[in-house]
Protein backbone atom coordinates (compact mmCIF):
# COMPACT_ATOMS: atom_id res chain seq x y z
CA UNK A 1 0.00 0.00 0.00
CA UNK A 2 1.67 3.46 -1.01
CA UNK A 3 0.46 6.90 -0.83
CA UNK A 4 -2.97 7.31 -1.47
CA UNK A 5 -5.84 9.68 -0.80
CA UNK A 6 -6.26 7.98 2.09
CA UNK A 7 -3.59 8.95 4.36
CA UNK A 8 -0.42 10.98 2.69
CA UNK A 9 2.02 8.55 4.04
CA UNK A 10 4.02 5.89 2.48
CA UNK A 11 3.51 2.58 4.25
CA UNK A 12 6.07 0.36 1.66
CA UNK A 13 8.51 3.06 2.46
CA UNK A 14 8.04 2.53 6.54
CA UNK A 15 8.18 -1.81 5.84
CA UNK A 16 11.20 -1.24 3.49
CA UNK A 17 13.41 1.03 6.41
CA UNK A 18 12.12 -1.45 9.47
CA UNK A 19 12.11 -5.40 9.11
CA UNK A 20 9.03 -7.19 10.73
CA UNK A 21 6.66 -4.27 10.38
CA UNK A 22 2.73 -5.82 10.50
CA UNK A 23 -0.47 -4.28 9.24
CA UNK A 24 -3.89 -4.39 9.95
CA UNK A 25 -6.28 -2.09 7.68
CA UNK A 26 -9.78 -1.19 9.16
CA UNK A 27 -11.75 -0.59 6.20
CA UNK A 28 -14.65 2.22 6.83
CA UNK A 29 -18.01 3.25 5.21
CA UNK A 30 -17.59 5.31 2.52
CA UNK A 31 -14.39 3.67 0.82
CA UNK A 32 -11.87 5.05 3.63
CA UNK A 33 -9.66 2.93 5.93
CA UNK A 34 -7.43 2.95 9.33
CA UNK A 35 -4.00 1.26 9.15
CA UNK A 36 -2.60 0.15 12.10
CA UNK A 37 1.19 -0.48 12.42
CA UNK A 38 3.09 -2.35 14.81
CA UNK A 39 5.96 -4.75 15.59
CA UNK A 40 4.79 -8.35 16.72
CA UNK A 41 7.96 -8.84 19.09
CA UNK A 42 6.97 -5.18 20.87
CA UNK A 43 3.21 -5.50 21.02
CA UNK A 44 0.90 -6.65 23.43
CA UNK A 45 -1.06 -8.90 20.86
CA UNK A 46 -4.00 -9.19 23.59
CA UNK A 47 -4.14 -5.37 24.22
CA UNK A 48 -3.92 -4.95 20.67
CA UNK A 49 -7.11 -6.86 19.77
CA UNK A 50 -9.24 -6.00 22.89
CA UNK A 51 -8.28 -2.51 23.07
CA UNK A 52 -7.46 -1.09 19.69
CA UNK A 53 -8.91 -3.28 17.11
CA UNK A 54 -11.84 -4.42 18.61
CA UNK A 55 -13.61 -1.02 19.55
CA UNK A 56 -11.75 0.31 16.19
CA UNK A 57 -13.97 -1.88 14.28
CA UNK A 58 -17.00 -1.62 15.99
CA UNK A 59 -16.99 2.08 15.54
CA UNK A 60 -16.12 1.71 11.70
CA UNK A 61 -19.06 -0.16 11.04
CA UNK A 62 -21.27 2.65 12.72
CA UNK A 63 -20.48 4.90 10.24
CA UNK A 64 -17.50 6.98 8.68
CA UNK A 65 -13.80 7.41 9.37
CA UNK A 66 -14.22 9.29 13.37
CA UNK A 67 -12.15 12.11 13.59
CA UNK A 68 -8.54 11.21 15.13
CA UNK A 69 -9.82 13.10 18.41
CA UNK A 70 -12.69 10.96 18.40
CA UNK A 71 -10.88 7.98 18.28
CA UNK A 72 -8.14 9.01 20.94
CA UNK A 73 -10.91 10.28 23.74
CA UNK A 74 -14.17 8.07 23.23
CA UNK A 75 -12.85 4.95 21.55
CA UNK A 76 -9.79 3.59 21.92
CA UNK A 77 -9.38 1.68 25.18
CA UNK A 78 -5.56 2.84 25.90
CA UNK A 79 -4.69 4.82 28.58
CA UNK A 80 -1.76 6.65 26.64
CA UNK A 81 -2.60 7.97 23.52
CA UNK A 82 -1.22 10.85 21.62
CA UNK A 83 -2.06 12.65 18.10
CA UNK A 84 1.36 13.61 15.99
CA UNK A 85 2.04 15.34 12.96
CA UNK A 86 5.65 14.36 12.00
CA UNK A 87 6.43 11.91 9.88
CA UNK A 88 9.71 10.95 10.22
CA UNK A 89 8.77 10.32 13.88
CA UNK A 90 6.93 7.09 12.82
CA UNK A 91 10.19 4.88 13.14
CA UNK A 92 11.36 5.80 15.60
CA UNK A 93 7.12 5.24 17.74
CA UNK A 94 7.06 1.70 16.37
CA UNK A 95 11.18 0.70 16.97
CA UNK A 96 9.87 1.81 20.64
CA UNK A 97 7.04 -0.65 20.85
CA UNK A 98 4.27 1.56 20.30
CA UNK A 99 1.61 0.84 18.08
CA UNK A 100 0.32 3.91 14.89
CA UNK A 101 -2.73 4.29 13.34
CA UNK A 102 -2.84 5.96 9.79
CA UNK A 103 -6.14 7.99 8.64
CA UNK A 104 -7.53 10.09 6.46
CA UNK A 105 -6.48 13.28 8.97
CA UNK A 106 -4.30 15.35 6.92
CA UNK A 107 -1.11 13.70 7.74
CA UNK A 108 -1.82 13.01 11.40
CA UNK A 109 -1.98 9.55 13.21
CA UNK A 110 -2.82 8.34 16.15
CA UNK A 111 0.53 7.13 18.90
CA UNK A 112 -0.75 4.08 21.36
CA UNK A 113 1.64 2.21 24.13
CA UNK A 114 1.01 -0.96 24.32
CA UNK A 115 3.81 -2.38 24.05
CA UNK A 116 5.57 -5.88 25.77
CA UNK A 117 8.77 -6.02 26.46
CA UNK A 118 9.48 -9.60 27.92
CA UNK A 119 11.69 -9.68 31.28
CA UNK A 120 12.39 -11.62 33.91
CA UNK A 121 10.42 -11.44 37.02
CA UNK A 122 12.01 -9.94 39.86
CA UNK A 123 14.71 -12.19 41.76
CA UNK A 124 16.91 -12.13 44.85
CA UNK A 125 20.07 -10.23 44.76
CA UNK A 126 23.67 -12.10 43.80
CA UNK A 127 25.96 -9.36 44.22
CA UNK A 128 24.50 -7.46 47.47
CA UNK A 129 23.76 -10.58 49.59
CA UNK A 130 22.70 -9.60 52.62
CA UNK A 131 21.15 -11.31 55.97
CA UNK A 132 18.86 -8.70 56.56
CA UNK A 133 17.23 -6.23 54.48
CA UNK A 134 14.64 -6.59 51.53
CA UNK A 135 15.29 -9.87 49.14
CA UNK A 136 13.96 -8.09 45.81
CA UNK A 137 16.87 -6.46 43.51
CA UNK A 138 16.68 -4.59 39.91
CA UNK A 139 16.09 -6.37 36.79
CA UNK A 140 16.33 -5.13 33.07
CA UNK A 141 13.10 -3.63 33.10
CA UNK A 142 13.24 0.08 33.42
CA UNK A 143 9.37 0.79 34.33
CA UNK A 144 10.08 -2.55 36.81
CA UNK A 145 13.12 -0.59 38.36
CA UNK A 146 11.21 2.75 38.92
CA UNK A 147 8.35 1.39 40.24
CA UNK A 148 10.68 -0.61 42.84
CA UNK A 149 11.86 2.73 43.46
CA UNK A 150 8.52 4.55 43.63
CA UNK A 151 6.97 1.85 45.63
CA UNK A 152 9.79 2.89 49.14
CA UNK A 153 10.17 6.73 48.29
CA UNK A 154 6.19 8.43 48.14
CA UNK A 155 7.51 11.58 47.63
CA UNK A 156 6.28 14.17 45.14
CA UNK A 157 9.56 15.18 44.86
CA UNK A 158 11.32 12.26 43.53
CA UNK A 159 12.01 13.09 39.74
CA UNK A 160 12.95 10.99 37.47
CA UNK A 161 14.90 12.66 34.05
CA UNK A 162 14.43 10.41 31.11
CA UNK A 163 17.13 10.65 28.55
CA UNK A 164 17.83 8.92 25.48
CA UNK A 165 21.33 7.85 24.49
CA UNK A 166 23.22 5.58 21.49
CA UNK A 167 22.48 6.97 18.36
CA UNK A 168 21.50 2.96 17.36
CA UNK A 169 20.16 1.58 20.30
CA UNK A 170 18.23 4.70 21.61
CA UNK A 171 18.33 3.27 25.02
CA UNK A 172 16.51 4.85 27.65
CA UNK A 173 18.80 6.30 30.68
CA UNK A 174 16.41 7.90 34.01
CA UNK A 175 18.58 9.97 36.30
CA UNK A 176 16.43 9.65 39.73
CA UNK A 177 16.72 11.85 42.47
CA UNK A 178 15.40 13.79 45.13
CA UNK A 179 14.76 17.47 44.20
CA UNK A 180 15.03 18.80 47.67
CA UNK A 181 17.82 16.92 48.95
CA UNK A 182 20.21 16.06 46.30
CA UNK A 183 22.90 18.71 45.16
CA UNK A 184 21.58 20.76 42.11
CA UNK A 185 24.98 20.98 40.77
CA UNK A 186 25.87 17.47 40.86
CA UNK A 187 22.32 16.50 39.03
CA UNK A 188 23.08 19.11 36.29
CA UNK A 189 26.79 17.53 35.70
CA UNK A 190 25.53 13.81 35.60
CA UNK A 191 22.87 14.84 33.05
CA UNK A 192 25.29 17.01 30.48
CA UNK A 193 27.70 14.37 30.83
CA UNK A 194 25.36 12.15 29.25
CA UNK A 195 23.84 14.17 27.19
CA UNK A 196 27.35 14.79 25.80
CA UNK A 197 27.35 11.21 25.23
CA UNK A 198 28.07 10.49 21.09
CA UNK A 199 28.16 6.60 20.55
CA UNK A 200 26.31 4.08 18.42
CA UNK A 201 25.04 2.21 21.29
CA UNK A 202 24.46 1.76 25.47
CA UNK A 203 23.42 -1.71 26.05
CA UNK A 204 24.67 -1.94 30.07
CA UNK A 205 24.93 0.42 32.68
CA UNK A 206 28.49 -0.30 32.80
CA UNK A 207 28.95 1.18 29.56
CA UNK A 208 27.64 4.44 30.39
CA UNK A 209 29.57 4.21 33.94
CA UNK A 210 32.84 4.74 31.42
CA UNK A 211 31.42 7.24 29.69
CA UNK A 212 30.50 9.71 32.04
CA UNK A 213 34.23 9.39 34.17
CA UNK A 214 35.92 12.18 34.61
CA UNK A 215 38.86 10.80 32.43
CA UNK A 216 38.82 8.25 30.01
CA UNK A 217 41.74 7.02 31.63
CA UNK A 218 40.59 6.98 35.38
CA UNK A 219 41.70 3.54 37.45
CA UNK A 220 39.29 3.83 40.20
CA UNK A 221 35.65 4.28 39.96
CA UNK A 222 33.52 7.50 40.39
CA UNK A 223 30.32 5.83 40.58
CA UNK A 224 29.05 2.62 42.92
CA UNK A 225 26.66 -0.22 41.68
CA UNK A 226 23.52 -0.58 43.12
CA UNK A 227 21.24 -3.98 42.44
CA UNK A 228 18.93 -3.42 45.66
CA UNK A 229 16.13 -1.14 45.33
CA UNK A 230 16.35 -0.75 49.44
CA UNK A 231 20.03 0.21 48.84
CA UNK A 232 19.00 2.76 46.01
CA UNK A 233 16.39 4.39 47.89
CA UNK A 234 18.69 4.61 50.83
CA UNK A 235 21.13 6.08 48.56
CA UNK A 236 18.60 9.20 47.40
CA UNK A 237 17.89 9.94 50.63
CA UNK A 238 21.36 10.55 51.48
CA UNK A 239 21.51 13.21 48.81
CA UNK A 240 22.80 11.20 45.89
CA UNK A 241 21.53 10.55 42.47
CA UNK A 242 20.56 6.93 40.67
CA UNK A 243 20.77 6.36 37.02
CA UNK A 244 19.00 3.06 35.79
CA UNK A 245 19.80 2.02 31.87
CA UNK A 246 17.10 0.25 30.24
CA UNK A 247 18.01 -3.56 30.14
CA UNK A 248 20.44 -3.54 32.61
CA UNK A 249 19.90 -4.95 35.91
CA UNK A 250 22.36 -2.62 37.60
CA UNK A 251 22.00 0.83 38.64
CA UNK A 252 24.67 3.40 39.23
CA UNK A 253 24.71 5.67 42.59
CA UNK A 254 26.79 8.64 41.76
CA UNK A 255 28.55 10.63 43.55
CA UNK A 256 30.44 7.97 45.40
CA UNK A 257 33.78 7.90 47.62
CA UNK A 258 35.99 5.43 48.66
CA UNK A 259 34.97 5.02 52.00
CA UNK A 260 31.39 4.15 50.57
CA UNK A 261 32.58 1.32 48.75
CA UNK A 262 33.23 -0.41 51.99
CA UNK A 263 29.81 -0.13 53.26
CA UNK A 264 27.39 -3.36 53.14
CA UNK A 265 24.07 -3.79 53.91
CA UNK A 266 23.96 -5.23 56.71
CA UNK A 267 26.48 -2.72 58.54
CA UNK A 268 23.24 -0.14 57.40
CA UNK A 269 20.35 -2.50 58.85
CA UNK A 270 22.48 -4.09 62.14
CA UNK A 271 24.02 -3.32 65.08
CA UNK A 272 26.28 -0.31 64.57
CA UNK A 273 29.20 -1.62 67.21
CA UNK A 274 29.58 -4.97 64.45
CA UNK A 275 29.33 -2.74 61.54
CA UNK A 276 32.08 -0.74 63.12
CA UNK A 277 34.23 -4.10 63.88
CA UNK A 278 33.58 -5.37 60.00
CA UNK A 279 34.20 -2.08 58.41
CA UNK A 280 37.71 -2.60 59.81
CA UNK A 281 38.29 -5.47 59.11
CA UNK A 282 37.46 -4.24 55.33
CA UNK A 283 40.27 -2.00 55.64
CA UNK A 284 42.37 -4.30 56.74
CA UNK A 285 41.26 -6.92 54.12
CA UNK A 286 42.07 -4.36 51.58
CA UNK A 287 45.44 -3.16 53.07
CA UNK A 288 46.30 -7.01 53.12
CA UNK A 289 45.29 -7.86 49.51
CA UNK A 290 47.50 -5.42 47.82
CA UNK A 291 50.50 -5.62 50.00
CA UNK A 292 51.28 -8.98 51.51
CA UNK A 293 52.87 -10.73 48.31
CA UNK A 294 54.88 -7.50 47.75
CA UNK A 295 55.87 -6.71 51.55
CA UNK A 296 57.14 -10.65 51.52
CA UNK A 297 59.49 -10.24 48.62
CA UNK A 298 60.72 -7.30 49.91
CA UNK A 299 61.58 -8.97 53.49
CA UNK A 300 62.62 -12.33 52.11
CA UNK A 301 64.85 -10.71 49.10
CA UNK A 302 65.91 -7.63 50.37
CA UNK A 303 65.30 -7.04 53.89
CA UNK A 304 65.51 -10.59 55.90
CA UNK A 305 67.35 -8.89 58.40
CA UNK A 306 64.24 -6.93 59.76
CA UNK A 307 63.34 -10.07 61.56
CA UNK A 308 63.96 -12.15 64.68
CA UNK A 309 67.30 -14.68 64.23
CA UNK A 310 64.61 -17.21 64.92
CA UNK A 311 62.18 -16.46 62.24
CA UNK A 312 65.08 -16.20 59.87
CA UNK A 313 66.03 -19.39 60.46
CA UNK A 314 62.42 -20.87 60.48
CA UNK A 315 62.12 -19.36 56.44
CA UNK A 316 65.48 -20.37 55.57
CA UNK A 317 64.37 -24.08 56.20
CA UNK A 318 60.94 -23.67 54.28
CA UNK A 319 62.89 -22.05 51.50
CA UNK A 320 65.71 -24.58 51.60
CA UNK A 321 64.40 -26.54 48.82
CA UNK A 322 62.34 -23.90 46.74
CA UNK A 323 63.81 -23.43 43.64
CA UNK A 324 61.71 -20.40 42.87
CA UNK A 325 63.49 -16.86 44.35
CA UNK A 326 60.34 -14.94 46.22
CA UNK A 327 59.82 -12.59 43.39
CA UNK A 328 59.32 -16.12 40.93
CA UNK A 329 57.31 -17.86 43.71
CA UNK A 330 54.86 -14.87 43.60
CA UNK A 331 54.40 -14.55 40.46
CA UNK A 332 53.55 -17.73 39.71
CA UNK A 333 50.94 -18.25 42.20
CA UNK A 334 48.86 -14.97 41.45
CA UNK A 335 48.64 -16.31 37.76
CA UNK A 336 47.00 -19.42 39.08
CA UNK A 337 45.07 -17.46 41.53
CA UNK A 338 43.81 -15.44 39.00
CA UNK A 339 43.28 -17.90 36.72
CA UNK A 340 41.04 -19.90 39.11
CA UNK A 341 39.16 -16.09 39.85
CA UNK A 342 37.74 -15.98 36.46
CA UNK A 343 37.55 -19.27 36.07
CA UNK A 344 34.65 -19.23 38.74
CA UNK A 345 33.23 -16.81 37.09
CA UNK A 346 32.71 -19.07 33.37
CA UNK A 347 31.51 -22.60 35.22
CA UNK A 348 28.03 -22.90 35.49
CA UNK A 349 27.02 -21.50 39.34
CA UNK A 350 25.85 -24.87 40.79
CA UNK A 351 29.20 -26.56 40.72
CA UNK A 352 31.41 -23.98 40.64
CA UNK A 353 31.90 -24.19 44.52
CA UNK A 354 32.80 -26.76 44.24
CA UNK A 355 35.57 -26.75 41.88
CA UNK A 356 36.50 -24.06 42.95
CA UNK A 357 37.29 -26.03 46.46
CA UNK A 358 38.60 -28.77 44.38
CA UNK A 359 40.96 -27.14 42.56
CA UNK A 360 42.06 -25.20 44.91
CA UNK A 361 42.60 -28.05 47.34
CA UNK A 362 44.43 -29.99 44.31
CA UNK A 363 46.68 -27.56 43.38
CA UNK A 364 47.57 -26.22 46.97
CA UNK A 365 48.49 -29.91 48.02
CA UNK A 366 50.48 -30.85 44.65
CA UNK A 367 52.83 -27.67 45.17
CA UNK A 368 53.36 -27.94 48.73
CA UNK A 369 53.92 -32.00 48.00
CA UNK A 370 56.30 -30.90 45.22
CA UNK A 371 58.77 -28.54 47.24
CA UNK A 372 57.71 -25.55 44.19
CA UNK A 373 56.98 -23.12 46.49
CA UNK A 374 56.69 -22.69 50.29
CA UNK A 375 53.89 -23.38 52.41
CA UNK A 376 54.45 -19.55 53.59
CA UNK A 377 53.99 -18.74 50.09
CA UNK A 378 50.76 -20.58 49.36
CA UNK A 379 49.57 -18.60 52.56
CA UNK A 380 49.91 -15.56 51.46
CA UNK A 381 48.30 -15.57 48.15
CA UNK A 382 45.21 -18.00 49.52
CA UNK A 383 45.16 -15.35 52.38
CA UNK A 384 45.14 -12.18 49.66
CA UNK A 385 42.65 -13.90 47.52
CA UNK A 386 40.00 -14.42 50.61
CA UNK A 387 40.96 -10.47 51.58
CA UNK A 388 39.84 -9.58 48.13
CA UNK A 389 36.86 -11.33 48.65
CA UNK A 390 35.53 -9.06 51.54
CA UNK A 391 35.00 -5.63 49.88
CA UNK A 392 31.40 -5.34 49.36
CA UNK A 393 31.38 -3.34 45.70
CA UNK A 394 33.50 -5.48 43.60
CA UNK A 395 33.84 -2.68 41.55
CA UNK A 396 36.83 -1.27 43.79
CA UNK A 397 38.98 -4.45 44.38
CA UNK A 398 39.24 -4.25 40.24
CA UNK A 399 41.70 -1.55 40.32
CA UNK A 400 43.29 -2.79 43.62
CA UNK A 401 44.07 -6.38 41.73
CA UNK A 402 46.03 -4.01 39.42
CA UNK A 403 47.61 -1.74 41.55
CA UNK A 404 48.92 -5.54 43.74
CA UNK A 405 50.97 -6.20 40.30
CA UNK A 406 52.40 -2.59 40.47
CA UNK A 407 53.18 -3.22 44.22
CA UNK A 408 54.96 -6.47 43.54
CA UNK A 409 57.26 -5.28 40.68
CA UNK A 410 58.42 -2.37 42.72
CA UNK A 411 59.23 -4.12 45.71
CA UNK A 412 60.96 -6.80 43.46
CA UNK A 413 63.18 -4.18 42.53
CA UNK A 414 63.72 -1.34 45.30
CA UNK A 415 62.72 -3.89 48.03
CA UNK A 416 60.19 -1.75 51.24
CA UNK A 417 61.28 1.75 49.48
CA UNK A 418 59.94 0.81 46.40
CA UNK A 419 57.11 -0.93 48.82
CA UNK A 420 56.59 2.54 50.78
CA UNK A 421 56.50 4.02 47.29
CA UNK A 422 53.81 2.41 45.92
CA UNK A 423 51.85 3.07 48.60
CA UNK A 424 52.31 6.57 48.58
CA UNK A 425 51.32 6.48 44.90
CA UNK A 426 48.15 4.91 44.97
CA UNK A 427 47.35 7.18 48.58
CA UNK A 428 48.15 10.14 46.27
CA UNK A 429 45.62 8.86 43.86
CA UNK A 430 42.97 8.30 45.70
CA UNK A 431 43.35 11.51 47.79
CA UNK A 432 43.90 13.66 44.72
CA UNK A 433 40.59 12.09 42.93
CA UNK A 434 36.71 13.03 42.61
CA UNK A 435 33.58 11.69 42.30
CA UNK A 436 31.64 14.41 39.96
CA UNK A 437 33.36 17.33 42.11
CA UNK A 438 33.16 15.35 45.45
CA UNK A 439 36.71 14.25 47.22
CA UNK A 440 37.15 10.94 46.32
CA UNK A 441 38.79 10.43 50.41
CA UNK A 442 36.52 12.97 51.96
CA UNK A 443 35.61 12.57 54.60
CA UNK A 444 39.09 11.68 55.47
CA UNK A 445 40.53 14.40 53.18
CA UNK A 446 39.89 17.30 53.61
CA UNK A 447 38.85 16.09 57.27
CA UNK A 448 35.32 16.58 58.52
CA UNK A 449 34.77 15.11 61.87
CA UNK A 450 30.98 14.89 61.91
CA UNK A 451 31.16 13.20 58.77
CA UNK A 452 33.64 10.83 59.64
CA UNK A 453 31.68 9.77 62.42
CA UNK A 454 28.93 9.14 60.00
CA UNK A 455 30.78 6.69 58.10
CA UNK A 456 32.23 4.56 61.11
CA UNK A 457 29.03 4.27 62.67
CA UNK A 458 26.28 4.75 59.26
CA UNK A 459 23.58 4.94 61.69
CA UNK A 460 20.93 7.63 61.54
CA UNK A 461 20.30 8.35 65.47
CA UNK A 462 24.10 8.98 65.84
CA UNK A 463 24.51 10.92 62.39
CA UNK A 464 21.28 13.51 62.14
CA UNK A 465 22.80 16.05 59.41
CA UNK A 466 23.50 14.02 55.96
CA UNK A 467 27.35 14.15 54.77
CA UNK A 468 28.47 17.76 54.22
CA UNK A 469 30.98 16.76 51.72
CA UNK A 470 28.02 15.98 49.32
CA UNK A 471 26.48 19.74 49.87
CA UNK A 472 22.80 18.59 49.66
CA UNK A 473 19.73 21.15 49.57
CA UNK A 474 18.38 19.78 53.15
CA UNK A 475 20.78 18.61 55.36
CA UNK A 476 18.49 17.39 57.89
CA UNK A 477 17.77 13.54 58.39
CA UNK A 478 16.30 13.72 61.96
CA UNK A 479 14.69 16.93 63.30
CA UNK A 480 16.28 17.90 66.97
CA UNK A 481 13.03 17.09 68.77
CA UNK A 482 12.62 13.98 67.62
CA UNK A 483 15.95 12.66 68.10
CA UNK A 484 16.38 9.63 70.57
CA UNK A 485 18.88 11.64 74.09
Amino acid sequence: MTKSSIHPIDIDKISGRISGVSTRVVPCTGGDAITVLFIRQLTDRALLSECILKPLIARAAAGKTPPAEELRDRVLYVDHCALDDNPDAIDAYLLDGYTVLLGPWGGRYIVSDIKKIESKSIDSPELQYTLRGARDCFIENLDTNLSLIRYRIKDPRLKIAMLETGKRTRTSVAVVYIEDIANPGIVKDILQRIAKIRIDGIVESGELQKQILNSKWSLFPQTGIVERSDMACGALLEGKVIILVEGSGLGLIAPKVFHEFLISCDDIYDNKYLALLTKGLRFIALFLSITLGALYIAIISFHHDTLPSEYILTLAAMRANVPFNAFTGIVQLEIIVEIIRESLLRIPKKIGGAIGILGAIIIGQAAMASGMYSPLLLIIVSTELLASFMIPDYTLMNPFRILKVLMILLSAVFGLIGFTLGLCLIVTVIVSSNSFGVAYAAPSAPFNREDFLGKLFPDKSISPKRPNFLKTTDQTRIESDERKQ
